[in-house]
């Protein structure tokens, strides 16, 4: 029995060892540029609501108010450090980026509420992690310069860390307080890598990912710091009074992330 046993997991060796030899394996690492993009889209009639009220006030009168989609923007450029992967027809694209700043437009309730109380759009400490995982051709492949061509599922997960000022901290027994924002996302993408052997197994390249996400799969926001001297983390569960619940106007959300690379391309 054990001399089958040992048989069965020689072949079994002599077999996975074969179909490496006959896989086509190349990859690449290097450095470049990301853009991520999330769109929020809120619900019409809680804000229609407090527009009427407002418009009640200064006009004087009872009205009808029409308003478009309401959709909030925001936009983080970063530095990307990234690899990707192929083997044979499967491939995988790796991305981490440090973003430096946020750029929200469109109406935003909380950004505009931290943005009175003087907080800044620095989110210095973030990451942004993006991933594929999909199959591909390429194109050229005998001849030093070839083309990849790839389409597959992404996955997105995104920690933003933003430091509130001693300002919006002062009159209060908070010592430091800062703003944590965790998003993860489902989605679909493509990738398209353009390689150029300058030795048989050594070359250049230039990476170019672009994923959609639309299925939401963490959206979570809380803040950590110290007061007098002890360590915290705080959740709002419920605005205040006369507040606009702003997780609860959400009505859908999405994603795009937009990354070049350029770096170095390996063949094994």
């Amino acid at each position: 029995m054990k001399k089958i046993i040992l048989i069965i997991a020689a072949l079994s060796c002599m077999v996975s060892l074969t179909a490496f030899d006959f896989m086509d394996i190349s990859g690449d690492v290097g450095l470049g540029y990301m853009n991520y993009t999330i769109v929020n889209k809120y619900d019409n009639s809680k804000v229609i609501e407090l527009l009427s009220d407002d418009l009640k006030a200064l006009l004087g009168g009872e009205g009808t108010l029409r308003i478009r989609d309401i959709k909030a923007k925001d936009i983080y450029n970063a530095l990307v450090l990234g690899l990707s992967l192929k083997m044979s027809y499967v491939y995988t694209n790796i991305n981490v980026g440090f973003p430096f700043k946020e750029i929200p437009t469109g109406f935003d309730p909380l950004a505009q509420k931290l943005k009175d109380k003087g907080v800044t759009d620095s989110i210095k400490g973030s990451v942004i992690f993006d991933g594929q995982l999909g199959v591909g051709i390429t194109l050229m492949e005998k001849s030093p310069v070839n083309i990849f061509l790839g389409g597959g599922f992404g996955i997105n997960y995104v920690r933003m860390t933003r430091n509130l000022p001693k300002d919006f901290l002062s009159g209060t027994n908070v010592d430091s307080l800062k703003e944590i924002r965790s998003i993860g996302m489902f989605g679909l993408g493509a990738d398209i890598g353009i390689k150029y052997f300058i030795l048989p197994k050594v070359g250049l390249c230039l990476d170019i990912k672009d994923t959609i996400y639309f299925l939401p799969l963490a959206n979570k926001r809380f803040y950590r710091g110290t007061a007098r001297g002890i360590p915290f983390d705080y959740s709002i569960n419920k605005e205040a009074a006369g507040e606009l619940n702003i997780k609860k106007m959400i009505k859908s959300t999405w994603a795009n992330n937009f990354t070049i690379r350029l770096g170095v391309a390996l063949k094994l």
